[in-house]
Protein backbone atom coordinates (compact mmCIF):
# COMPACT_ATOMS: atom_id res chain seq x y z
CA UNK A 1 0.00 0.00 0.00
CA UNK A 2 1.30 3.38 -0.89
CA UNK A 3 0.86 6.53 1.04
CA UNK A 4 -2.46 8.08 -1.36
CA UNK A 5 -4.06 4.47 -0.74
CA UNK A 6 -3.76 4.87 2.51
CA UNK A 7 -5.36 8.02 2.43
CA UNK A 8 -7.66 7.01 0.51
CA UNK A 9 -8.82 4.31 2.54
CA UNK A 10 -8.16 6.10 6.03
CA UNK A 11 -11.18 8.81 4.30
CA UNK A 12 -13.82 5.96 3.85
CA UNK A 13 -13.32 5.10 7.58
CA UNK A 14 -13.62 8.56 8.74
CA UNK A 15 -15.78 7.38 12.17
CA UNK A 16 -14.16 4.17 12.68
CA UNK A 17 -10.94 5.34 15.03
CA UNK A 18 -9.86 1.64 16.18
CA UNK A 19 -9.96 0.62 12.53
CA UNK A 20 -7.92 3.80 11.50
CA UNK A 21 -5.11 3.23 14.01
CA UNK A 22 -4.69 -0.66 12.92
CA UNK A 23 -4.49 0.55 9.08
CA UNK A 24 -2.15 3.66 10.51
CA UNK A 25 -0.31 1.13 12.29
CA UNK A 26 0.04 -1.59 9.81
CA UNK A 27 1.44 1.20 7.19
CA UNK A 28 4.57 2.21 9.54
CA UNK A 29 5.18 -1.28 10.43
CA UNK A 30 5.37 -2.20 6.96
CA UNK A 31 7.39 0.73 5.71
CA UNK A 32 10.08 0.08 8.24
CA UNK A 33 9.90 -3.19 7.93
CA UNK A 34 9.61 -4.40 10.96
CA UNK A 35 8.59 -8.17 10.90
CA UNK A 36 9.96 -9.65 13.70
CA UNK A 37 9.87 -9.43 17.33
CA UNK A 38 13.75 -8.27 17.96
CA UNK A 39 12.73 -5.46 15.79
CA UNK A 40 9.15 -4.78 17.78
CA UNK A 41 8.52 -0.49 17.96
CA UNK A 42 6.90 0.10 21.18
CA UNK A 43 3.38 1.72 21.04
CA UNK A 44 4.81 5.35 21.76
CA UNK A 45 7.85 4.80 19.04
CA UNK A 46 5.21 4.06 16.78
CA UNK A 47 2.48 6.97 17.59
CA UNK A 48 5.82 9.50 17.27
CA UNK A 49 6.19 7.50 13.72
CA UNK A 50 2.24 8.37 12.37
CA UNK A 51 3.01 11.79 14.42
CA UNK A 52 5.88 12.54 11.36
CA UNK A 53 3.61 10.93 9.01
CA UNK A 54 0.53 13.80 9.70
CA UNK A 55 2.76 16.25 9.44
CA UNK A 56 1.79 18.34 6.20
CA UNK A 57 -0.98 16.02 5.70
CA UNK A 58 -4.49 17.26 6.62
CA UNK A 59 -6.03 14.36 5.55
CA UNK A 60 -4.71 12.40 8.48
CA UNK A 61 -6.87 12.15 11.93
CA UNK A 62 -5.80 14.15 14.94
CA UNK A 63 -5.58 10.91 17.34
CA UNK A 64 -4.66 11.74 20.82
CA UNK A 65 -1.80 9.44 22.00
CA UNK A 66 -3.56 7.82 24.80
CA UNK A 67 -6.31 6.56 22.30
CA UNK A 68 -3.69 5.88 19.89
CA UNK A 69 -2.31 3.45 22.58
CA UNK A 70 -5.44 1.64 23.27
CA UNK A 71 -6.51 0.83 20.00
CA UNK A 72 -3.17 -0.14 18.73
CA UNK A 73 -3.17 -2.79 21.66
CA UNK A 74 -7.16 -3.91 20.76
CA UNK A 75 -5.48 -4.60 16.74
CA UNK A 76 -2.72 -6.44 18.14
CA UNK A 77 -5.31 -8.88 19.84
CA UNK A 78 -7.56 -9.10 16.98
CA UNK A 79 -7.71 -12.53 15.20
CA UNK A 80 -8.10 -10.20 11.81
CA UNK A 81 -5.13 -7.98 12.50
CA UNK A 82 -1.44 -8.63 11.70
CA UNK A 83 -0.07 -6.66 14.20
CA UNK A 84 1.31 -8.65 16.67
CA UNK A 85 2.65 -8.30 20.22
CA UNK A 86 3.45 -11.20 22.35
CA UNK A 87 3.26 -9.55 26.04
CA UNK A 88 3.38 -6.76 27.85
CA UNK A 89 6.52 -3.85 26.80
CA UNK A 90 7.20 -6.52 24.03
CA UNK A 91 6.52 -4.20 21.33
CA UNK A 92 4.57 -4.16 17.76
CA UNK A 93 5.59 -6.07 15.02
CA UNK A 94 4.08 -7.61 11.46
CA UNK A 95 3.36 -10.90 12.20
CA UNK A 96 4.53 -12.70 8.42
CA UNK A 97 3.33 -15.76 9.90
CA UNK A 98 -0.06 -14.17 10.24
CA UNK A 99 -0.06 -13.74 6.48
CA UNK A 100 0.72 -17.16 5.56
CA UNK A 101 -2.47 -18.30 7.63
CA UNK A 102 -4.57 -16.14 5.78
CA UNK A 103 -2.81 -17.06 2.40
CA UNK A 104 -2.81 -20.69 3.23
CA UNK A 105 -6.46 -20.71 4.45
CA UNK A 106 -7.82 -18.99 1.08
CA UNK A 107 -6.02 -21.44 -0.83
CA UNK A 108 -7.50 -24.64 1.11
CA UNK A 109 -10.93 -23.33 0.84
CA UNK A 110 -10.77 -23.25 -3.01
CA UNK A 111 -9.41 -26.38 -3.06
CA UNK A 112 -11.52 -28.23 -1.18
CA UNK A 113 -13.71 -29.82 -4.11
CA UNK A 114 -10.45 -30.17 -5.83
CA UNK A 115 -9.23 -32.58 -3.10
CA UNK A 116 -12.46 -34.66 -2.45
CA UNK A 117 -11.95 -35.57 -5.87
CA UNK A 118 -8.72 -35.96 -5.94
CA UNK A 119 -8.39 -38.82 -2.98
CA UNK A 120 -11.02 -40.99 -4.73
CA UNK A 121 -9.09 -41.12 -7.82
CA UNK A 122 -5.54 -41.84 -5.47
CA UNK A 123 -7.54 -44.23 -3.35
CA UNK A 124 -9.21 -46.04 -6.72
CA UNK A 125 -5.01 -46.51 -7.97
CA UNK A 126 -3.58 -47.59 -4.39
CA UNK A 127 -6.23 -49.96 -4.38
CA UNK A 128 -4.97 -51.67 -7.60
CA UNK A 129 -1.02 -50.71 -6.79
CA UNK A 130 -1.01 -51.11 -3.31
CA UNK A 131 1.03 -47.94 -2.29
CA UNK A 132 0.01 -46.21 0.94
CA UNK A 133 -2.28 -43.54 1.61
CA UNK A 134 -2.69 -41.39 3.94
CA UNK A 135 -5.88 -42.63 5.51
CA UNK A 136 -3.36 -46.06 6.24
CA UNK A 137 -1.62 -44.07 8.64
CA UNK A 138 -4.74 -43.81 11.20
CA UNK A 139 -5.23 -46.93 12.59
CA UNK A 140 -1.76 -46.74 14.13
CA UNK A 141 -2.27 -43.02 14.77
CA UNK A 142 -5.11 -44.31 16.66
CA UNK A 143 -2.40 -46.79 18.72
CA UNK A 144 -0.56 -44.28 19.72
CA UNK A 145 -3.14 -41.70 20.98
CA UNK A 146 -3.87 -44.45 23.46
CA UNK A 147 -0.17 -44.93 24.16
CA UNK A 148 -0.26 -41.50 25.65
CA UNK A 149 -3.06 -42.34 27.73
CA UNK A 150 -6.42 -41.14 25.52
CA UNK A 151 -9.61 -43.29 27.04
CA UNK A 152 -11.94 -42.73 23.79
CA UNK A 153 -10.24 -42.32 20.19
CA UNK A 154 -11.71 -42.24 17.00
CA UNK A 155 -11.39 -41.31 13.44
CA UNK A 156 -13.15 -38.65 12.39
CA UNK A 157 -12.15 -37.50 9.30
CA UNK A 158 -14.76 -38.33 7.50
CA UNK A 159 -17.31 -35.76 8.90
CA UNK A 160 -15.09 -32.87 7.67
CA UNK A 161 -17.14 -32.90 4.63
CA UNK A 162 -20.52 -32.73 6.21
CA UNK A 163 -19.17 -29.82 8.62
CA UNK A 164 -20.18 -26.03 7.66
CA UNK A 165 -17.24 -24.84 9.41
CA UNK A 166 -14.63 -26.64 6.47
CA UNK A 167 -12.50 -29.07 7.03
CA UNK A 168 -9.96 -27.16 8.83
CA UNK A 169 -12.94 -27.11 11.72
CA UNK A 170 -12.24 -30.94 11.72
CA UNK A 171 -9.12 -32.98 12.08
CA UNK A 172 -8.40 -36.43 11.37
CA UNK A 173 -8.26 -38.11 15.00
CA UNK A 174 -9.07 -37.29 17.92
CA UNK A 175 -8.46 -38.28 21.50
CA UNK A 176 -10.36 -37.83 25.04
CA UNK A 177 -8.36 -37.96 28.10
CA UNK A 178 -11.74 -38.27 30.53
CA UNK A 179 -11.69 -36.97 34.31
CA UNK A 180 -14.16 -36.51 37.31
CA UNK A 181 -13.13 -33.56 39.27
CA UNK A 182 -15.56 -33.00 42.65
CA UNK A 183 -18.28 -34.02 40.60
CA UNK A 184 -17.45 -31.98 37.47
CA UNK A 185 -16.48 -33.79 34.17
CA UNK A 186 -13.03 -32.51 32.84
CA UNK A 187 -12.21 -33.27 28.94
CA UNK A 188 -8.64 -33.05 27.49
CA UNK A 189 -8.83 -33.39 23.76
CA UNK A 190 -5.48 -34.15 21.36
CA UNK A 191 -6.07 -33.87 17.55
CA UNK A 192 -4.14 -35.18 14.88
CA UNK A 193 -3.63 -33.67 11.51
CA UNK A 194 -2.37 -36.08 9.18
CA UNK A 195 -0.03 -35.92 6.29
CA UNK A 196 1.28 -38.64 3.86
CA UNK A 197 4.46 -36.65 3.91
CA UNK A 198 6.25 -33.49 4.42
CA UNK A 199 5.81 -32.03 1.29
CA UNK A 200 3.69 -28.97 1.13
CA UNK A 201 4.04 -28.42 5.07
CA UNK A 202 3.71 -24.71 4.83
CA UNK A 203 0.40 -24.83 3.86
CA UNK A 204 -0.64 -27.98 5.79
CA UNK A 205 0.47 -27.49 9.18
CA UNK A 206 -1.89 -25.05 9.85
CA UNK A 207 -4.90 -27.16 9.54
CA UNK A 208 -3.01 -28.63 12.92
CA UNK A 209 -2.48 -25.04 14.41
CA UNK A 210 -6.77 -24.73 13.03
CA UNK A 211 -7.97 -27.00 15.49
CA UNK A 212 -6.39 -25.42 18.59
CA UNK A 213 -9.02 -23.35 19.37
CA UNK A 214 -10.41 -26.46 20.37
CA UNK A 215 -8.13 -29.01 21.00
CA UNK A 216 -6.17 -28.99 24.33
CA UNK A 217 -3.11 -30.38 22.23
CA UNK A 218 -2.88 -30.78 18.78
CA UNK A 219 -0.42 -32.65 16.65
CA UNK A 220 0.91 -32.60 12.87
CA UNK A 221 2.22 -36.02 11.76
CA UNK A 222 3.73 -37.20 8.92
CA UNK A 223 5.56 -40.36 7.55
CA UNK A 224 9.86 -39.20 7.17
CA UNK A 225 12.91 -41.11 6.89
CA UNK A 226 14.26 -42.21 10.03
CA UNK A 227 17.52 -41.68 9.23
CA UNK A 228 17.01 -37.85 7.56
CA UNK A 229 15.17 -36.52 10.70
CA UNK A 230 17.90 -33.88 10.76
CA UNK A 231 17.37 -33.01 6.79
CA UNK A 232 13.42 -31.77 8.01
CA UNK A 233 13.46 -27.86 7.96
CA UNK A 234 14.37 -25.67 11.20
CA UNK A 235 11.47 -23.64 10.52
CA UNK A 236 9.19 -26.46 11.08
CA UNK A 237 10.06 -26.67 14.72
CA UNK A 238 9.77 -22.81 15.05
CA UNK A 239 6.29 -22.95 13.56
CA UNK A 240 5.46 -25.46 15.99
CA UNK A 241 6.55 -23.79 18.78
CA UNK A 242 5.28 -20.39 17.43
CA UNK A 243 1.69 -21.43 17.35
CA UNK A 244 1.82 -24.18 20.21
CA UNK A 245 1.14 -27.52 18.26
CA UNK A 246 2.94 -30.77 18.68
CA UNK A 247 4.73 -32.37 15.33
CA UNK A 248 4.80 -36.25 14.90
CA UNK A 249 6.51 -38.23 12.85
CA UNK A 250 5.88 -41.81 11.42
CA UNK A 251 9.53 -43.28 10.79
CA UNK A 252 10.20 -45.36 8.71
CA UNK A 253 13.73 -47.42 7.35
CA UNK A 254 14.92 -45.01 4.36
CA UNK A 255 13.91 -47.52 1.82
CA UNK A 256 10.73 -47.92 2.94
CA UNK A 257 10.13 -43.99 2.78
CA UNK A 258 11.50 -44.12 -0.51
CA UNK A 259 8.88 -46.44 -1.69
CA UNK A 260 6.31 -44.10 0.06
CA UNK A 261 7.49 -41.30 -2.06
CA UNK A 262 7.99 -42.96 -4.84
CA UNK A 263 4.49 -44.66 -4.73
CA UNK A 264 5.29 -48.13 -5.08
CA UNK A 265 3.51 -51.13 -3.30
CA UNK A 266 4.34 -50.46 0.66
CA UNK A 267 1.88 -51.68 3.28
CA UNK A 268 2.49 -50.35 6.96
CA UNK A 269 2.81 -52.72 9.90
CA UNK A 270 3.44 -52.63 13.65
CA UNK A 271 7.35 -53.48 12.92
CA UNK A 272 8.25 -51.65 10.17
CA UNK A 273 7.71 -48.13 11.55
CA UNK A 274 8.23 -45.54 15.14
CA UNK A 275 6.77 -43.03 16.53
CA UNK A 276 9.02 -40.21 17.09
CA UNK A 277 8.04 -36.98 19.17
CA UNK A 278 9.97 -34.21 17.07
CA UNK A 279 8.54 -31.54 19.27
CA UNK A 280 5.71 -32.30 21.77
CA UNK A 281 2.53 -30.67 22.05
CA UNK A 282 2.19 -28.05 24.55
CA UNK A 283 -0.76 -27.66 26.99
CA UNK A 284 -3.49 -24.73 25.44
CA UNK A 285 -6.85 -23.96 27.01
CA UNK A 286 -8.92 -22.68 24.65
CA UNK A 287 -12.32 -21.07 25.36
CA UNK A 288 -14.96 -23.35 26.78
CA UNK A 289 -17.27 -22.40 23.76
CA UNK A 290 -14.96 -23.48 21.03
CA UNK A 291 -14.91 -26.98 23.07
CA UNK A 292 -18.35 -27.12 23.27
CA UNK A 293 -19.17 -26.79 19.70
CA UNK A 294 -16.42 -29.30 18.57
CA UNK A 295 -17.83 -31.96 21.42
CA UNK A 296 -21.35 -31.52 19.77
CA UNK A 297 -20.30 -31.94 16.40
CA UNK A 298 -18.82 -35.09 17.53
CA UNK A 299 -22.61 -35.76 18.96
CA UNK A 300 -21.47 -35.51 22.57
CA UNK A 301 -23.89 -33.23 24.24
CA UNK A 302 -23.51 -34.90 28.00
CA UNK A 303 -20.76 -36.86 29.91
CA UNK A 304 -22.84 -40.01 29.53
CA UNK A 305 -22.01 -39.62 25.72
CA UNK A 306 -18.15 -39.15 26.05
CA UNK A 307 -18.45 -42.81 26.78
CA UNK A 308 -19.88 -44.00 23.62
CA UNK A 309 -17.69 -42.00 21.47
CA UNK A 310 -15.17 -43.65 19.45
CA UNK A 311 -13.75 -46.58 20.63
CA UNK A 312 -11.51 -47.73 23.93
CA UNK A 313 -8.29 -49.61 23.80
CA UNK A 314 -8.62 -53.41 24.13
CA UNK A 315 -7.03 -55.25 26.84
Amino acid sequence: MNFEELNNEISDIQRDRPKQVALLSEYILNQKKIFNPSKALAGGQLYEEYIKLKEGNDLLPNIPQSSFIVYLSIASNSADSKINCEGKRQGYYIDRLFEKIEESTIKAKESDQQSIEQEQEEQKEAKEKGYLLEKDLYPFLEKWLFQIDNERVSDISANRKHKKEGRWANPDLVGLKIDNLFGATEVEITTIEAKLTLDNWEQNIFEAIAHTIFSNRSYFAFVHSEGHVNKIPPDLKHYAERFKVGILIIALDPNDYLKVKKKEKFALTDENHKFLEYSPAPYNSPHVKFKKRFLEGLEIREPADLFRFGKVLDK
